[in-house]
């Protein structure tokens, strides 16, 4: 009998942002939302399960309408017995946080959204970073 295979392919075309900030994500998500004018909203964790029963924990914050997603993630997983500490993006663990901006309009722009991020006081350093070359980037396809 034949086998069929199903193969997927994932668009990584999305604009991601790696930011180092030494503050809870509940304080950083306020002061985005106080800077930018949005309303990040905290979400359920995302869990994202390995084998062995192992399950990484993510705090998501995002702020969704009609045309935009931006999105919020914490890179280190929240602390809990039931699961192992680790990293959304594992090569890329000296990050804390990353925002990923889904856009299907051409009202919002990527570079002076992402200039406006970096002047957040809470943010010390943040960088545009190239998804496509990230070894994880399956860890961000929700």
């Amino acid at each position: 009998m034949a086998k069929n295979k199903l193969e997927i392919t994932y668009d990584y075309d999305l604009p991601l942002m790696a930011l180092n900030a030494n503050v809870k994500p509940y304080k950083l998500a306020w002061s985005i939302n106080q800077e930018m004018g949005l309303a990040l909203t905290k979400k359920k964790n995302l869990d994202i399960g390995f084998t062995g029963g192992k399950v990484l924990s993510i705090v998501n914050y995002d702020d969704i309408n009609e045309f935009r997603i931006i999105r919020l993630l914490r890179n280190r997983a929240e602390e809990s017995e039931v699961q192992f500490d680790a990293f959304i993006v594992p090569e890329m663990k000296n990050f804390d946080y990353f925002i990923i901006l889904e856009n299907e309009s051409q009202t919002l722009d990527e570079n002076a959204f992402f200039t406006k991020i970096k002047q957040i006081p809470f943010v010390q350093f943040a960088t545009k970073v190239d998804i496509k070359s990230l070894k994880s980037r399956d860890n961000l396809i929700f």
